[in-house]
């Protein structure tokens, strides 16, 4: 069932909608689906499971200082890591100047000298920048579905070059809920080698995390004080996504 809508907007890309419902907030680009969600009274709660799984990269870089999105939606993300650490710095590569102003107006997106947006092609961001990150997360998805440019060689291989030595890779991938991606698979290990893990979401979506330093441990009982401490800080049941996680 639709929620309501507070507000339309549209660029030269296509629609914007804003809709409440209930307690939630939500943005879509059409057609009935959901590019992002807030819970209105707790922006930083991650409100959808692909998302509690992407936050699951900090499980492998706890205490990170950088860390750079690709795609912007309506902020979920921004909230919780600025939630995370006081300390971290965000930077965020976004294409679309009004899904920007959409997030600012009806997203609550925080103003923090800890935040910087930069409109941008992601690719022609990823090539241009120099500053290396401990985290990228890259969720780069359209009304029609996940975008095919974060699978493409390219895209990688500049993530991997602005990766720190122990950095984490982690990509919110459409698999149609089949649990795995051909291409994806291919396209991590060429450039990966074993190094990255993928965890399976009810929705559909597939979360892979790819290692620059090597594949860390992934016992759930290893991962299991780091994911206590998501769940305090954050409010999501971690320990529960942590069995979802999988050798590739």
């Amino acid at each position: 069932m639709q929620g309501t809508e507070i507000a339309r907007n549209f660029d030269e890309y296509g629609p914007i909608y804003v809709y409440d419902d209930g307690p939630y907030r939500y943005m879509s680009f059409g057609s009935g689906g959901e590019q992002s969600r807030i819970e209105r009274s707790r922006p930083e709660y991650p409100v959808y499971q692909y998302l509690q799984a992407m936050l699951l990269g900090l499980l492998y870089q706890p205490n990170p200082q950088r860390a750079l999105m690709l795609g912007l939606g309506g902020g979920s993300l921004v909230h919780a890591l600025l939630s995370y650490s006081e300390d971290l710095q965000i930077r965020v590569a976004e294409l679309r100047p009004q899904v920007l102003a959409t997030a600012c107006e009806h997203f609550l997106l925080p103003d923090s000298g800890r935040l910087t947006i930069t409109i941008s092609d992601a690719l022609d961001y990823l090539c241009d920048e120099t500053i290396t990150s401990d985290l990228i997360f890259t969720d780069l998805f359209s009304d029609s579905g996940m975008q095919h440019l974060q699978l493409q060689q390219e895209y990688l291989q500049q993530c991997f070059r602005l990766l720190t030595d122990q950095g984490v890779l982690v990509l919110n991938l459409w698999d149609e809920g089949h649990g795995y991606h051909p291409l994806a698979s291919q396209q991590l290990s060429d450039l990966f080698g074993e190094n990255w893990l993928c965890c399976t979401i009810d929705s559909g979506n597939l979360i892979a995390f790819a290692f620059k330093g090597g594949r860390p441990e992934s016992n759930p009982r290893a991962l299991l004080n780091g994911a206590k401490k998501l769940e305090k800080q954050l409010g999501f049941p971690a320990r529960k996504l942590l069995n979802r996680l999988r050798e590739i």
